[in-house]
């Protein structure tokens, strides 16, 4: 039978509460085996290979369930496909399968009990950084450590630190590999290190144009080792004394101007890029909220018919945000410009939780990394033309021209979900949500006039019942 996605969720809609039932893909009569996909009560369904071994007996492999959290149809297929490449060379796909699993668990061990940088890096990751164990009988790492807090974004901190353990290739498979902790110094035995050698690899990361990356990454060395030496992995921490090699970060107030915005907005039109990398651009200016917070959107977040509201959850907002004794998820009205952009990302989206899915990830069940809206705008500086800028600067930007137009600053920090730091903070329950509306439709109906080059004219104050 010739399944397809829209056929499948279908049934899986129609049979919640029945008996299970199995059918097979259609995948051709010439296959030695069949893709067969079982859907379930319970909402779910599964996907697996039916095939014969030599002696006869007929075996199901499970190949996962179906879905944004497991596989896609067409990703079902190519394990089938996978799988059938092995039966004709006369290997079977199971135990191909357990003998990968087996000798995977062997180089984790290895790593493990070599005590090399590279494997500290992934103890601290997954043990600190992430609160997960090890749980040996399934072989993978879980999440089950309660008295632990994770870390907001572990990823990135991973990333810092080189450890990325499904590594993808950035577009066009342009991007030169940059030097990380695991490529410069993870051979060495962590407990033989030096300060000596942490210094050059932190010097090194500023030489290359980098002394904001370089102290991030110096803030996660002097944890991680401490964390070493707290646990007796190491004698004592090498980070011991090292200063932050970036030296102190001078808060940036980049604004682009008019001009500036004019100019931007065409030329990402051109710029090399990925679509859904231009309308997120664009949706940080039209906005005026974090990188972060756009990146590892979901559409859930969203009401894009109704309130016209996207709701930024807590655990996406910025730590000090997070940290606060009642934090609240932050409240984003949503401007026609901004509506008319999540459509277009909507259509480009497909059926990926996120509004952002990793280009790299054909499951499109992971986000776009934070780091890829900078990457994009550092590699078309020269297209753009106009003096340097970062993503962050829009959203200032922004912030700029809302109190420009009139906007009262008060109602620009409730935007902004910016702490005013006063007490009236703390009995003031407002929520403002309609002085956002107000200051965000202001500042995309002036938004279009500066794109058409005809900012010069008034803009009427936006008005709610």
């Amino acid at each position: 039978m010739k399944i397809t996605t829209t056929w499948l969720d279908a049934e899986i809609a129609k049979n919640r509460g029945k008996e299970r039932y199995r059918k097979s893909v259609d995948r051709g009569a010439s296959r030695k085996g069949n893709l067969m996909v079982t859907v379930y009560g319970n909402g779910t369904a599964a996907f697996s290979v039916r095939y014969r071994r030599p002696t006869g007996a007929r075996v199901f492999m499970p190949l996962g369930l179906y879905g944004d959290a497991g596989l896609s149809l067409a990703e079902a297929c190519d394990a089938h496909d996978e799988a059938m490449k092995l039966l004709a060379k006369g290997i079977d796909p199971i135990e191909e399968r357990e003998r990968r699993d087996i000798a995977a668990e062997q180089q984790r061990l290895e790593r493990a009990s070599a005590n090399t940088v590279a494997s500290l890096v992934e103890q601290f990751v997954h043990r600190r950084l992430r609160a997960e164990r090890w749980d040996a009988e399934n072989k993978i790492w879980v999440r089950d450590r309660a008295n632990i807090k994770a870390r907001k974004r572990p990823e990135v901190a991973a990333s810092l630190l080189g450890y990325t353990p499904n590594p993808t290739v950035g577009r066009y498979g342009r991007r030169k590999p940059v030097a990380n902790l695991i490529s410069e110094l993870g051979h060495l035995k962590a407990r033989d290190v030096t300060r000596r050698q942490l210094i050059a690899f932190l010097d090194g990361i500023v030489e290359r144009g980098a002394p904001v990356t370089a102290n991030r990454v110096h803030a996660l060395l002097v944890q991680m080792f401490e964390w070493a030496a707290a646990k007796d992995i190491i004698a004592a921490s090498p980070m011991a004394g090292v200063e932050r090699p970036g030296g102190e970060e001078q808060p940036r107030d980049r604004v682009l101007t008019a001009a500036e915005v004019r100019s931007f907005w065409a030329k990402l039109e051109s710029a090399d890029m990925d679509d859904r990398t231009r309308l997120a651009l664009k949706l940080l200016l039209v906005t005026a909220q974090r990188r972060g917070e756009i990146t590892f959107a979901k559409w859930s977040h969203f009401d894009l018919n109704g309130a016209k509201v996207w709701t930024i959850p807590v655990e996406l907002l910025k730590s000090s945000h997070a940290r606060r004794s009642k934090p609240e998820p932050h409240q984003v009205p949503l401007s026609p410009l901004a509506l008319e952009l999540l459509g277009q990302l909507k259509e480009l989206a497909g059926t990926s939780p996120y509004v952002l899915p990793a280009r790299a990830d054909s499951k499109q069940a992971a986000p776009y990394s934070e780091r890829a809206l900078s990457r994009a705008v550092r590699e078309n500086a020269d297209h753009f033309g106009i003096e340097h800028f970062t993503p962050h600067d829009l959203r200032r930007t922004a912030a700029s021209f809302m109190t420009k137009l009139g906007v009262p600053r008060l109602h620009v920090e409730k935007v902004l979900n910016h702490a005013t730091g006063d007490i009236a903070e703390v009995y003031d329950r407002h929520d403002y949500l309609p002085e956002k509306r107000m200051a965000l439709e202001k500042w995309a109906a002036h938004l279009s006039l500066i794109v058409e080059g005809n900012d010069q004219k008034r803009i009427p104050m936006v008005r709610h019942a």
